[in-house]
């Protein structure tokens, strides 16, 4: 028997050990096995720095706080969490507001959550951000550890406002826990969703993701530095 065979042999038997769950003082991990998303590039906004600090940035994003019930089913089955990501979605519901999202929310009628809903006028937050939403890819390291955005869709809104909006709170976001830009990701990237499908291009992330990247890049850089958070 030849060393690589062995070594195949030894590594096939551990595989089949761990499926069978027979390696029980194995404790997963606390942390995901993916901590930084790829380096995506993009071109900075050249627009002037209007400095501001971390709490004004918060205000500007116009945040109201309409908890869903701790004894809701969804939050029944959350856990404590250290956000690490930021996952941007888009509803696909033209004819709903953000408050009309979270009266959803509120009586239960919808089988996710997330942590804030955002439209041209407010930033409501459903759940407190040190616990997970049911969002991103189905309890696994999406929803374990980011914070999820849904942008609102709503006709009789103007989209850009929305956008404007999103990238203050992804930026004011990014500060209070430390997340760097590349962690501000799509719901694309855990599930290849063409989510949030208003800003990816072929289904997706492409030129108008960069775009929003340079929004919330150039809000962080408004309350820290004149170098990008990559």
């Amino acid at each position: 028997m030849d060393a690589m065979f062995l070594s195949r042999s030894i590594f096939s038997y551990f595989t089949i050990l761990v499926g069978a769950g027979f390696l029980t003082n194995c404790s997963p991990s606390p942390t995901p096995s993916v901590t930084r998303a790829p380096m995506i590039t993009f071109q900075p906004a050249t627009t002037p720095l209007v400095k501001r600090s971390a709490s004004q940035l918060k205000r500007e994003c116009g945040i109201e706080q309409q908890f869903m019930s701790e004894s809701s089913r969804l939050r029944q089955q959350a856990r404590s969490m250290k956000p690490l990501f930021i996952t941007v979605h888009s509803t696909q519901n033209k004819r709903a507001s953000a408050r009309q999202h979270s009266t959803a929310l509120l009586n239960e009628r919808l089988r996710h959550n997330w942590h804030f809903t955002i439209d041209n006028y407010v930033s409501i937050q459903h759940i407190p951000l040190n616990e997970t939403g049911r969002h991103a890819d189905s309890g696994r390291t999406g929803d374990m550890f980011s914070i999820g955005i849904e942008m609102c869709e709503d006709r009789s809104q103007i989209l850009y406002k929305t956008f404007d909006r999103t990238a203050k709170t992804c930026a004011w976001l990014m500060k209070e826990y430390d997340i760097p830009l590349r962690n501000v990701v799509p719901h694309y990237f855990w599930t290849t969703k063409n989510c949030p499908h208003v800003l990816m291009d072929n289904a997706r992330p492409g030129y108008k993701w960069k775009w929003f990247l340079s929004r919330v890049d150039y809000y962080f850089r408004c309350i820290n530095s004149n170098q990008s958070n990559l």
